[in-house]
């Protein structure tokens, strides 16, 4: 999250669209002003510049390779607050111009799946090195979150109301106004300097921050139709946005 006032714009984080990328360009742009702005980022670090270079030096923060402070909703909930929050604890006054990124939400939903198996993964892992096999717990997940289709039930149908699935399922247009300017996932880079350069800062080059493996072909060739449909529907504020967002470089 940044709020500048000393250039009159604020953003804010939906989870898995690239927010952290976005975020860094802004503070290496040369726009933000330490003494008249605020940020938040996870981690606990005391500055953009420490974040960036314990990024730079471990891997553009790889998920797999992340210790537990930089993953996770409690280690993010600060850098990745929403539009609401932060007019509401008075960070930033309601009609600021906004920006923010989307992506499309099967895509989105593709990326969560993608990390919620990473994670089970590296925790059954670690249950077969200390007690010789996994737990009761890792062949469950096992069994709901390793295919599209079954953990799509799951958050869906099975338990909507679970906390962490509220958190982690919150629509991305819940983290921005109305009026926001949009960056769509895809081409975060070019909506970045263009951005950024028309208010005078400068993008010094492409980033990927929390570098990522995650090939969402299998996912979309695996979850079904109708379940796909259901997600457009669901999230449909999102797709609106996001499909006006791509169309601006495609």
């Amino acid at each position: 999250m940044i709020v500048c006032n000393s250039n009159n714009f604020a953003v804010t984080r939906a989870q898995k669209t690239g927010g952290a990328s976005l975020e860094i360009y802004f503070l290496e742009s040369g726009l933000i002003d330490s003494d008249k702005d605020v940020y938040t980022l996870e981690g606990g670090f005391s500055t953009w510049k420490e974040f960036k270079e314990y990024s730079d030096a471990n891997n553009n923060l790889k998920y797999s390779e992340l210790p537990t402070n930089l993953h996770g909703y409690k280690s993010l909930k600060e850098a990745q607050k929403t539009y609401t929050q932060v007019v509401e604890e008075g960070l930033a006054p309601a009609d600021m111009p906004w920006v923010g990124t989307i992506r499309h939400p099967v895509d989105w939903l593709a990326s969560l799946y993608y990390y919620a198996n990473v994670r089970r993964k590296l925790i059954a892992a670690e249950n077969v090195k200390a007690h010789g096999k996994p737990s009761s717990v890792d062949q469950w997940h096992d069994i709901h979150i390793s295919e599209p289709d079954p953990s799509w039930d799951l958050i869906f149908i099975e338990i909507p109301d679970n906390q962490a699935v509220i958190d982690s399922c919150k629509s991305q247009m819940s983290y921005y106004p109305d009026h926001a300017q949009l960056f769509n996932f895809e081409n975060i880079n070019e909506h970045a300097k263009s951005f950024i350069e028309a208010k005078g800062g400068t993008v010094k080059s492409n980033l990927n921050i929390r570098e990522s493996d995650h090939d969402n072909t299998y996912y979309f060739n695996n979850l079904s139709a109708d379940r796909q449909q259901k997600t457009l529907d669901m999230f449909a504020k999102d797709f609106a946005a996001w499909e006006k967002a791509y169309a601006v470089y495609n």
